[in-house]
């Protein structure tokens, strides 16, 4: 089997994922940092502020923020309402309709803005590049280097969590970009985070985050990028799940016109990433009756803010998981590893589309004890993004890879004939260049956001590039 944003001003640009001793991220032109170093927590936290460029001209109702993150007091647990220092210049000219660019992490149209006493909060919605830069070039190549890395938690993430409908593949996002309009009715919401409802500042090393009854920790480490997942409501149901894309100088190429508001052919590409390698076992001690199905977005983006580049990387995860386990005490385990062959992203404006090959066969270690068939399905999307925006809309170039993996053990009363094992492997790679929002994140928005909103959509790539199934042994017991 075989598998997977005034003129000569200030930039902002949401990055979730960078490198050191790489080259620095500037649009084309002569460009001087705009305001002071943030302080560390504060830069990695809420990203750092815009720079002055002469070749950038904004749209002309964006208002920016030139203390950058020394303007911010806090901001939301859910990414959209953010406290600024009213005193600090450029908030005076926030008001709704217009759009504030005030950090790569806080970047959005204006929904909702209030003053009290000298906090100044703002509710944003999504916002594409092209609504905040009218004409400028983003240049990059950045390696990804484990020691400059933040994991920022966004607690209350819009639509983390869910139970899929359907498919268990990770339902496709909304790319929002260029080509239709969608119209959302929003409702009221809260001007100011609650008291102990704030983004958390940034760490510096990976932890596993709750999601419902689920655990879920991305993570990279010395030669890998990765999400291990688990099942944390009690001790009926064990799930462990660890999804790796195993890399060697893991590095991100980008370059992106902007021209009159328009964005050209560009280039986003991933490259490094040498295999993808997955690990899952599960056990159940009352069989059916413990079975779970989730969905999930990660509330963890990892990411590096530069100092004096207000761009950010970010990667970002999200999962479905569906156990089927039948009778008393089952357990399933499985592993396996493909090669991936050739690059992840856009290069000149036309989808990359990489090979796999069997490294390690998933077949020859499918195993486990059950009296019936039992098995797990999950999917998996990862995503590689730099732009602007709020933590559950980003808008940017972007690359992703999704996987869906199933493994089934057949019953162990059927051993002494043949034990039968199935395993399917489908991957899809995608690319685009607007703001990716999941449909149920765009749902979460309506009930967030107070006012209409009116997207622009953009059809995203999304290309399948393995497709494959098969069932151990060939006999008509197992494959009739």
């Amino acid at each position: 089997m075989s598998g997977w944003r005034g003129c000569g001003s200030l930039l902002v640009v949401v990055v979730l994922l960078v490198g050191v001793g790489a080259c620095g991220i500037r649009p084309g032109g002569d460009g001087e940092p705009g305001g002071a170093i943030a302080a560390s927590e504060a830069g990695r936290t809420y990203g750092y502020g815009p720079s002055r460029d002469r070749s950038i001209r904004y749209q002309p109702d964006v208002v920016l923020v030139e203390a950058g993150p020394d303007a911010i007091r806090s901001a939301s647990a859910d990414g959209t309402t953010w406290v600024l220092d009213a005193d600090a210049p450029g908030v005076d000219d926030l008001e709704p309709g217009r759009i504030m660019y005030a950090t790569s992490r806080a970047v959005g149209r204006v929904v909702q803005a209030r003053r009290s006493g000298d906090d100044f909060a703002v509710t944003l919605a999504p916002v594409t590049l092209t609504e905040v830069f009218r004409d400028a070039h983003f240049r990059s190549e950045q390696r990804f280097d484990e020691a400059d890395l933040a994991y920022q938690e966004v607690p209350d993430l819009p639509g983390a969590v869910g139970v899929p409908a359907g498919s268990r593949s990770p339902e496709a996002v909304t790319p929002i970009g260029l080509d239709g309009t969608t119209v959302l009715t929003m409702n009221p919401v809260r001007l100011a985070p609650a008291g102990g409802g704030r983004l958390p500042p940034a760490r510096e090393r990976n932890f596993a985050v709750s999601v419902g009854e689920w655990e879920a920790q991305p993570y990279r480490t010395q030669g890998k990028l990765g999400l291990k997942i688990g099942y944390a409501a009690n001790e009926n149901l064990k799930v462990y799940i660890d999804f790796a894309m195993n890399v060697a100088d893991l590095r991100i190429r980008a370059d992106v016109p902007i021209s009159n508001g328009r964005i050209g052919s560009g280039t986003f590409a991933v490259d490094g990433i040498r295999s993808i390698s997955v690990d899952v076992s599960a056990g159940a001690a009352n069989g059916a009756d413990d079975n779970r199905k989730v969905r999930v977005e990660v509330p963890v983006e990892i990411n590096i803010p530069v100092p004096g580049e207000p761009l950010v990387y970010s990667n970002t995860w999200k999962f479905i998981v569906t156990t089927g386990l039948s009778g008393r005490n089952t357990t399933v385990t499985a592993a396996g590893e493909w090669a991936v062959n050739g690059t992840l992203g856009i290069i000149g404006g036309t989808l990359q589309k990489p090979t796999l090959s069997v490294v390690r066969s998933i077949m020859d270690s499918i195993t486990g004890i059950s009296i019936g068939p039992s098995g797990l399905a999950f999917a998996v999307e990862t995503k590689i993004q730099f732009g602007i925006g709020i933590p559950a809309a980003f808008a940017g170039p972007y690359a992703k890879l999704v996987v869906d993996l199933g493994v089934t053990n057949g019953s162990a009363l059927g051993a002494p004939l043949a034990r039968c094992v199935s395993a399917s492997l489908n991957a899809k790679v995608g690319g685009g260049f607007g703001i990716t929002a999941s449909s149920k994140a765009v749902e979460a928005l309506k009930k967030l956001l107070p006012t209409k909103l009116k997207f622009e959509l953009e059809s995203e790539q999304l290309w399948p590039i393995h497709r494959a199934a098969q069932t151990l042994p060939n006999v008509p017991l197992c494959v009739g």
